[in-house]
């Protein structure tokens, strides 16, 4: 066969998947809600009425979606929602990490050259460090006049659901309300200063005190002490702010850590809505929206709490309000519902219930190994850079080379001594990862640890070697503003929810998928040519 008709035949498949065989819609949002687990759902899925009890019951539900990759973090997550890519390829593989050439530590949107749209001059963030591109970026290449926005509680959830060049991207910013930063615009649009000038009124002047909304069942209720902090569950009412309190880092803390956050991310998202006049233009406009609250409660209070009890019937109320909206306004709107990573319950808690529980404290772990490398190898200096949690792994090279030691053999040491440790269930050098093929097959319920680190390793990036903790091990102990959290490749951190509302008949769908599909299912749904992805188009079955 002639090399050109080859050719031709080749491309012939992606033009045939870019040309829709239904309408698309005018608006498509994706909503991710952050620290939103599997177990989340199935335990108080059943008892809500709003928004999420929708989206669930009316849409496709796929039971058994999971992130296959090791660093289950905020910035990782979303950086695989609309690209399709595993972190290996999206270069976000945890929210910071050690830069190989200045040694120092840097944040998943750290951008140098980026300023703060609502404070002239003020550091800011960019997606200058995610590499790739998303389904905002394929949708404006290929649809005209489609346009894409993002709005969040957090800068990096925004940003790297928003793709490499977004229409907007706007994220919390305190009592200053929402802002973005001048990578992406010049100044804030005017429906944004007029929602925040309300918004910073209301927080300056108002008092916010969370109660418990009497529709929320009682949730679980108690203390734990650590040495002179006191954690407290079921603490309802808790003050966020009083009228005249001063609107410090100590607000700032405590209005994320209470449902408000989520309350005004989805009052911005509703004014961009309308003041942008999404699903109003010629293309199709996408709207992805990151709800961070869940993951502040989560880490502060556990996840089966009462604060998380109400939290989640309060967003549940709250994204019901937007799906009557949408359903009056742009009844042909489809929407998806997912999660950036799952979470952990209070240790000391599951420890009551029978569940093997340890916390590992990063400085005496990496103190210990750092003990262990300058004895075995009678070093006169630290052999190891600090690292920002001892899941990371990094060689002082500086070092290495003064005492002209053999780095593979100081390599060998640290990954003996690490695959030792009670709390580590294996830890993998960075040349066995490079040699570890990341491609996504089987099925992720059942993903090697050795696997899920390859697509957590970026070689530019990432450490010199990579760990995985056992199941029930959580960094730190309190006094700290995260008492539990996530982050690990245990499946409990993994497995979401992932559910397509639209012109799909609905239903459960218990198949093991991984959240690198949606992004290339809603490719294929729009007729567009998705680029480069790690995952598949799911078959949605029949339209409506």
């Amino acid at each position: 066969m002639h090399r050109s008709a080859l050719a031709a035949l080749l491309v012939l498949p992606a033009l045939v998947a870019a040309s829709p065989t239904k309408a698309r819609p005018k608006l498509v949002i994706v909503l991710s809600i952050d620290q939103f687990s599997a177990e989340l759902m199935q335990t108080y899925g059943p008892e809500l009425t709003g928004g999420i009890a929708r989206l669930r019951k009316e849409g496709v539900f796929f039971t058994e979606a999971y992130h296959d990759h090791g660093f289950t973090e905020t910035g990782p997550g979303h950086s695989v929602l609309l690209s399709g890519r595993f972190p290996a390829n999206t270069g976000i593989i945890e929210n910071r990490w050690i830069d190989r050439t200045t040694g120092k530590l840097v944040y998943c949107v750290e951008d140098a050259s980026a300023k703060a749209l609502h404070a002239p001059g003020q550091a800011s963030t960019s997606n200058a460090r995610f590499l790739g591109e998303g389904l905002g970026d394929w949708l404006q290449a290929q649809v005209p006049g489609s346009r894409v926005f993002a709005v969040s509680g957090k800068d990096r959830a925004a940003i790297l659901m928003a793709g490499r060049k977004p229409t907007g991207a706007f994220w919390f910013t305190g009592p200053a309300g929402f802002t973005s930063s001048t990578v992406y615009a010049d100044h804030l649009p005017a429906w944004l200063l007029r929602y925040d000038r309300d918004l910073s009124e209301r927080i300056a002047t108002d008092s916010w005190l969370w109660t418990k909304d009497p529709a929320t069942p009682e949730g679980r209720t108690g203390s734990w002490t650590f040495g002179t902090q006191v954690l407290r569950n079921g603490a309802l009412p808790r003050l966020i702010q009083g009228a005249g309190m001063p609107l410090d880092k100590g607000f700032e803390a405590r209005f994320r850590r209470s449902p408000f956050l989520d309350a005004v991310t989805l009052e911005a998202a509703e004014a961009l809505l309308a003041g942008e006049k999404l699903g109003r233009g010629p293309g199709t406009d996408l709207l992805a929206i990151s709800l961070s609250a869940t993951d502040y409660i989560g880490h502060g209070y556990g996840i089966l709490g009462t604060e998380m009890r109400d939290q989640i019937h309060r967003l549940d109320r709250g994204l019901g309000r937007l799906l009557d909206r949408l359903h009056r306004q742009h009844p042909g709107a489809w929407v998806v519902l997912t999660a950036d990573h799952g979470g952990l319950d209070l240790p000391e808690v599951l420890g009551e219930q029978g569940f093997p529980v340890r916390r590992l404290l990063p400085e005496p772990f990496l103190a210990a190994l750092q003990a262990e490398l300058r004895s075995t190898f009678k070093a006169d200096r630290d052999l190891l850079a600090p690292a920002p949690e001892p899941n990371t792994i990094y060689l002082n090279d500086a070092a290495l080379k003064a005492t002209n030691l053999d780095r593979r053999e100081v390599l060998k040491v640290a990954q003996a001594w690490l695959r030792a440790r009670p709390e580590v269930a294996d830890a993998f050098t960075a040349e066995e990862l490079s040699a570890t093929d990341p491609a996504a097959t089987g099925s992720p319920r059942d993903s090697s640890l050795r696997v899920l680190l390859r697509r957590s390793f970026h070689p530019d990036r990432s450490g010199d070697i990579l760990v995985a903790v056992k199941p029930f091990v959580v960094f730190g102990t309190p006094p700290t503003e995260y008492p539990t959290g996530h982050g690990t490749p245990n499946a409990y951190d993994r497995r979401v929810p992932l559910i397509f509302w639209g012109p799909w008949k609905g239903g459960e769908r218990r198949e093991p998928v991984r959240t690198v599909d949606l992004a290339p299912t809603l490719a294929r749904e729009l007729g567009l040519r998705p680029g480069p992805v790690d995952g598949k188009a799911l078959e949605l079955g029949t339209r409506k």
